[in-house]
């Protein structure tokens, strides 16, 4: 469910990051493109001023270096009136010749300022103040009115200024500037304006906001060598702007685009796919909970149920009627659970009747050469030694007294050694035989299965001490590890070599029994180890510092998830 959940997650998170990229990419390829356009735009229309101004120069020069302008004062105080008059027609008619081919002249004036004589294709009396006050070539703005003065002499030596005899001005038709505008935008979505001296004049064929217009003030940069980009956020829309300084004209040249009519189609599916984005998680989030509810939640209680009866509570059962095809399967397991209640019931009394059954093979099994030799020694020591008859009698009772009254399938630990400790007791009466037991005292009442200790203590005498001339040691050490009980029973008797040894494992691993009465003890005491605490419990062998050999009874407990009974318990 969690991992649905995650993917379900991750899913959404790629998809919007993946739109997110695309439309960024595509407003950015889209901005890009626009503005692209616009500088191409921003770029012919300068070329086209750049024309007009040059066209503006070129006449104003030609008139200015002209003949008949330069000597009509001194002709005119030699000729008469009438031919004075028909010169200055004359000068006239040239001027008005550039207007008939050019849309971009307005006027064009020459004016001698000595005499104050003024000819023009104005014929405004006005027409002439513009001219009064100039001296010296060069682009002005005069009256919301662009002019290119050319002054004669138009060159001039260094430190020693000539005095100007006349001033030749070109006017340019400013509704011709604005017109060229148009030129500079791409749709009813742009604008374009000029900015002369700064921000002195502005010459526009539409309203320009008051507010962009000063933040454009501001952000302007005097930079003739290209078109410069600026951007401008108000509280409702993006613009871009774009800029080139005209250095001759101290002019701006400026459009500007408002980019959301541009950007409005990719909005639109922006928010077409958020508006899928949010469908697509609320069917999401129906199917999680759907599938939560009729699903998920079943699983989670059949799971549930299924480690309650690995645990080995067998009276549980699911109560719970959905309405799917859990049903069937919830009552399927109810009468699973019920049939490995009676299946338990049933091997629970047959292991009872089993172990029952065992016990008393066990107490049956009980070396009768054992107590013949106990008797006997009884016997010869009657006379001469009273108390280590009594000594053995003692013993000798607690010994049996514990194996026949032995009615129940789990002892202690201690109560193991203690019929250990008679049986050595016994032994050392009777024989040369030295013995230890060590028992931490926490592990006395350790819960454990009865006669297990006592065969291998005894194998340790028989088949270990009488085997060897001298030997007499025994010793039993108990130790506690996190996972494990080990019992380790050591003699110094004859040992065995390492072939034996594994010899000796083998026999003990089979799963029947040797045939044979030798091994038969270890392989009993083997095998119910690991019938009682699991297969990797058991019987180990070595050889220890003695020389002699050490038996390991090593006791884990069980780690396995679900186990009915602690190890020890059993």
């Amino acid at each position: 469910m969690k991992r649905f959940i995650y993917f379900f997650v991750f899913f959404l998170l790629l998809t919007l990051s993946l739109f997110f990229i695309m439309n960024q990419l595509s407003s950015k390829t889209l901005e890009e493109s626009l503005i692209g356009a616009s500088k191409k735009q921003l770029e012919y229309t300068k070329s086209i001023l750049d024309g007009i101004m040059y066209e503006a120069n070129m006449y104003g020069v030609q008139f200015a270096a002209d003949n008949d302008v330069r000597f009509y004062q001194n002709q005119v105080l030699e000729l008469s009136n009438y031919e004075s008059q028909m010169k200055k027609n004359e000068i006239v008619e040239r001027l008005e010749k550039p207007l008939l081919s050019s849309r971009s002249i307005d006027t064009i004036g020459i004016y001698w300022k000595s005499e104050g004589t003024f000819f023009s294709t104005n014929r405004d009396p006005q027409a002439k103040l513009p001219f009064i006050q100039v001296e010296s070539k060069g682009w002005q703005t005069i009256d919301n009115s662009l002019y290119y003065f050319a002054v004669y002499p138009y060159i001039q030596k260094p430190g020693h200024p000539e005095p100007v005899q006349y001033v030749v001005g070109v006017k340019l038709n400013t509704d011709y500037l604005k017109n060229l505008l148009k030129k500079a935008v791409n749709d009813d979505s742009s604008n374009a304006f000029f900015l002369i001296n700064g921000s002195q004049l502005l010459w526009s064929e539409q309203e320009v906001d008051h507010d962009l217009l000063k933040a454009v003030s501001d952000m302007l940069l005097p930079d003739p060598t290209e078109t410069l980009k600026y951007d401008y956020h108000n509280y409702k829309d993006d613009y871009y702007i774009l800029s080139r300084y005209i250095k001759p004209l101290d002019t701006y040249l400026i459009a500007y685009t408002r980019t959301n009519t541009f950007l409005q189609p990719l909005e639109r599916s922006r928010k077409v796919f958020l508006a899928s984005i949010l469908a697509v998680l609320g069917l999401g989030l129906f199917v999680i909970f759907t599938f939560y509810r009729n699903y998920y939640r079943n699983i989670r209680l059949l799971d549930k149920k299924f480690l309650q009866v690995e645990q080995g509570n067998y009276s549980t059962r699911i109560t719970e009627n959905p309405d799917n095809e859990f049903y069937n399967l919830f009552r399927s397991f109810n009468h699973m659970v019920s049939e490995i209640q009676g299946l338990f019931a049933s091997l629970r009394t047959e292991t009872e009747l089993r172990r029952s059954a065992e016990l008393k093979q066990l107490q049956a099994q009980i070396n009768p050469h054992f107590l013949y030799n106990s008797l006997f020694f009884i016997m010869s020591m009657a006379r001469s030694s009273p108390d280590a008859v009594m000594k053995m009698s003692k013993h000798l009772a607690e010994y049996y007294r514990y194996i026949t009254k032995l009615d129940h399938f789990v002892v202690t630990l201690g109560s193991e050694l203690k019929l250990a400790e008679h049986f050595l007791a016994i032994m050392a009466l009777s024989k040369r035989v030295e013995y230890e037991i060590g028992l931490p005292p926490e592990l006395a009442s350790l819960p454990m299965m009865p006669l297990i200790i006592q065969p291998v203590v005894e194998n340790a005498i028989q088949h270990g001490i009488e085997g060897l001339q001298g030997a007499h040691r025994v010793s039993i050490d108990i130790t506690q590890t996190e996972a494990s009980i080990v019992i380790r029973v050591s003699d110094d008797g004859r040992g065995l070599a390492p072939d034996e040894i594994r010899r000796l494992k083998s026999r003990i691993a089979c799963s029947a029994p040797p045939e044979g009465t030798g091994g038969v003890g270890l392989w009993n005491v083997n095998r119910r180890l690991k019938n009682t605490y699991g297969e990797s419990s058991g019987l180990q062998f070595s050889a220890n510092h003695w020389g002699g050999l050490s038996v390991l009874l090593l006791i884990r407990y069980p780690l396995e998830k679900g186990e009915a009974h602690a190890a020890f318990n059993r």
